[in-house]
């Protein structure tokens, strides 16, 4: 959600410390079957890939360190503390609530898988110390690091399963029947990976006009046309287990009457404030006596240029090496389906507004640019799509079978490493845009951008990829830009690989 930060109310207690539903009503009485079918299967998933990803952890940290000890045996000899390392890490995660179903942010998820690697590897080196030698402690943080990049790719898996299952998104109510419920509709019905599936309104009176359904001009994640009903009033209607979640819209759209947000019968409430350009990652809610405030940080956080430029070239070298076969073959296959140059540099805005020549692989004929003004003269509404997206579905310029793998799967990008080397990127920040790209956007846009070197990888790839519009590109970087930490080009590296097979936006 761009600009947009939704709080769960859950914090927020009636009189007599009912939950929301009231009643005495029991928590799991009030669920309906999908939701409690919903959180097991969540569970189920992630407990499950944790185990396989974690016992590939372990044997793996053991044959390393094995190799690299010159122990063979070693494997063998520890059988029964490497299934002690695997039980340990388990229980870490059960304990820090990692397998919740409510914890919706990547982030947050991250920093528990985090937190959940550090402990394991504090824990894990103590027992180690007392049962073997010193040359096996290399196993446990061996272990941690594998254990956290196969979790993260295991969560996305599971994300991905489940919104295509459409398990992963809770029936929601929206408070209001006004503009702002009715963006917001639109809104979540476009991104099912908000995890929330509007099924109507709530009419609470605001809007004067007689209302008997509010349309939605929307098309859903899955191509059905969206009509939204109206469930009820505010003071009349329950969830009764048809809704799990009921959203306010915005803080002035909260009734004057607070409890009626409880007689609601939801497991959940959620208000959105809108928090325009603050940095939106690590908020805290602070609940004082007569209000409740959301702490922000004074200024957005930015670890050490330095670090990064040091990450950027041990990460970029290494992965060059092992890319170069790739990157060969690839050569090959080009000049095979169009004769000519393999490779090919484009000039995008860099750091400080300069331009710098970014290396790809040529993923088009030869003669692009004249088929795609062919393309555009034609037809006018390819014409639109092209200056709304910068974009083509069916883009005539590409390659054949090789240039749309390589575009698909981002593999035609390889080559930027190089320029990361170079140091005209990073490996992590905001998609390098051309000059007529960066042209599209409002000046002050275009200086936030300025102020951060382009990224061979970044938010965009983890997310939207071509399928933003120039708001959401435009949303996503200044999100990146805005909340960049350590913590996030870490995550954002780990999630790449998964997001390109998945070749979710890919164009």
């Amino acid at each position: 959600m761009s600009n947009v930060d939704a709080r769960r109310a859950r914090t927020l207690s009636p009189a007599g410390g009912k939950r929301f539903g009231g009643g005495g009503e029991s928590r799991r009485g009030r669920l309906s079957e999908k939701g409690i079918r919903r959180r097991r299967v969540f569970a189920a998933l992630l407990f499950a890939g944790d185990i396989v990803s974690g016992s590939m952890a372990v044997v793996t940290a053991a044959a390393i360190v094995a190799v690299a000890a010159g122990q063979i045996g070693l494997v063998g000899r520890t059988q029964a503390q490497m299934c002690l390392l695997l039980l340990l890490l388990l229980g870490i995660n059960c304990s820090l609530g990692l397998y919740r179903a409510n914890i919706r942010s990547p982030m947050e998820r991250f920093r528990l898988r985090a937190t959940a690697t550090l402990l394991f590897v504090f824990a894990g080196m103590l027992m180690w110390i007392r049962e073997g030698p010193l040359v096996e402690l290399g196993i446990v943080p061996v272990v941690g690091v594998i254990a956290l990049v196969l979790g993260v790719w295991t969560e996305h898996l599971v994300g991905a399963l489940l919104v295509k299952s459409d398990l992963d998104r809770a029936p929601t109510a929206i408070l209001g029947t006004g503009a702002s419920s009715r963006a917001l509709a639109r809104l979540l019905l476009s991104r099912p990976a908000c995890g929330l599936h509007p099924i109507g309104f709530i009419d609470d009176g605001a809007c004067s006009d007689d209302v008997v359904d509010v349309i939605v001009p929307r098309q859903d994640a899955d191509g059905t046309s969206a009509v939204l009903p109206v469930l009820g009033t505010l003071d009349g209607w329950c969830a009764d287990g048809s809704a799990e979640v009921v959203i306010v819209p915005d803080c002035e759209c909260l009734p004057r009457d607070a409890t009626a947000l409880y007689r609601l019968g939801a497991r959940q409430v959620l208000v959105i404030t809108r928090l325009g350009e603050f940095p939106t990652f690590g908020l805290q809610v602070r609940n004082a006596d007569c209000f409740v405030a959301l702490e922000l940080n004074g200024q957005p956080t930015d670890y050490s240029r330095e670090l990064k430029r040091a990450i950027d070239l041990v990460l970029a070298l290494a992965l060059l090496l092992l890319t170069a076969p790739i990157i060969g073959l690839l050569a090959l296959a080009i000049k095979l389906a169009d004769p000519g140059p393999a490779f090919y540099g484009q000039w995008r805005v860099g750091c400080c507004g300069r331009p710098i020549r970014v290396l790809k692989m040529r993923t088009m004929y030869r003669d692009a640019e004249q088929r795609l003004e062919r393309v555009l003269v034609s037809d006018p509404d390819l014409r639109k799509q092209w200056l709304r997206y910068f974009k083509l579905v069916q883009d005539p310029r590409i390659l054949p079978h090789v240039g749309s793998l390589m575009r698909r799967t981002s593999l035609d990008e390889l080559p930027q490493l190089w320029n990361v080397i170079r140091g005209d990127m990073s490996l992590v920040g905001p998609r390098p845009f051309p000059a007529y790209h960066m042209d599209a956007f409002d000046p002050q846009f275009r200086a936030l951008r300025a102020t951060v070197p382009p990224g061979l990888t970044g938010l965009w790839q983890i997310s939207s990829r071509s399928n933003g519009d120039l708001d959401v590109q435009r949303a996503e970087d200044c999100l990146y830009i805005k909340n960049r930490s350590l913590w996030l080009d870490l995550y954002i590296l780990i999630a790449t690989l998964p997001a390109v097979i998945r070749a979710m936006g890919a164009k």
